[in-house]
């Protein structure tokens, strides 16, 4: 079994900074969908550093962020102290061992992490969670372009070779090789009602932020580095430049949000 808390030791400060935010536009349309209103209560799951938790807790009661790395709650919950947020609770835990109150939330979030799940579990478990109505929101940021050229697919390329041709999986783990798709998984679940939201974005980048957002990951992670952090980052500040000399990138891409709701 992979521990993912493992892959992201050393990550939370870069991943709390340097990985993309979620538009005010997709909170306005997830609260719309769902019905959020400031008596609603939501559970974000595999939560991070709150990426989803603090923006979501401006339009609900409350939000329960639940992660199971205790560096990325600490983060989690120092930004919210920072940003006055106060209607979070921060809990470190696996999702698929959770023990909340049955049919108390209104929706749940789980945003680029549901890979890392027993997803049948956890959906099984938010089954008991959430009220009637509630929701299940399940989303994965996809990048469609990168320029110039395409430095993203040689940067990712670049560092699994790196890695000797498969992406680390921490001590013990094996990455998860997943048969079915997040939607198959909803169909198959109590939730078995799906709609999909779409949400495009830009991004632009410097050669700083690239790295400061590689080391926010699980290929990338200081914990996971050790002392090959020197040597990955001069190998890709070093391809980096030699697509774009100037430092400049951009992407573009979309956020797919899957909801699924009881017929």
């Amino acid at each position: 079994m992979i521990v993912a808390s493992e892959l992201f030791r050393g990550a939370a400060p870069y991943y709390a900074r340097h990985t993309i935010p979620y538009s005010e536009d997709f909170f306005r349309s997830l609260a719309r969908v769902c019905r959020l209103s400031n008596s609603s209560r939501a559970l974000d799951l595999g939560a991070g550093t709150g990426q989803i938790s603090i923006p979501l807790a401006r339009l609900v009661k409350d939000v329960v962020s639940v992660d199971v790395s205790d560096e990325m709650v600490k983060e989690g919950r120092r930004l919210a102290e920072l940003l006055q947020v106060k209607n979070i609770e921060f809990v470190v835990s696996r999702s698929e061992d959770l023990n909340e109150s049955i049919s108390s939330f209104d929706i749940a979030t789980i945003a680029s992490s549901f890979h890392w799940m027993d997803r049948g579990v956890v959906l099984a478990k938010l089954a008991e969670m959430l009220g009637s109505e509630g929701c299940v929101a399940i989303i994965d940021r996809e990048r469609d372009s990168s320029e110039p050229g395409n430095w993203c697919n040689a940067m990712w390329s670049d560092i699994k070779e790196f890695w000797g041709g498969s992406f680390p999986a921490g001590p013990g783990g094996v990455r998860p090789v997943l048969t079915m798709s997040n939607r198959e998984v909803l169909r198959t679940s109590p939730f078995n009602e799906v709609t999909e939201l779409r949400h495009y974005y830009e991004r632009h980048w410097n050669v700083d932020d690239l790295l400061g957002y590689l080391y926010s990951t699980s290929k990338g992670a200081p914990g996971t580095l050790g002392p090959r952090r020197d040597e990955l980052t001069t190998r890709i500040r070093r391809l980096l430049l030699s697509y774009s000399p100037s430092g400049v990138f951009g992407e573009r891409g979309h956020v797919t949000t899957l909801l699924g709701y009881r017929p």
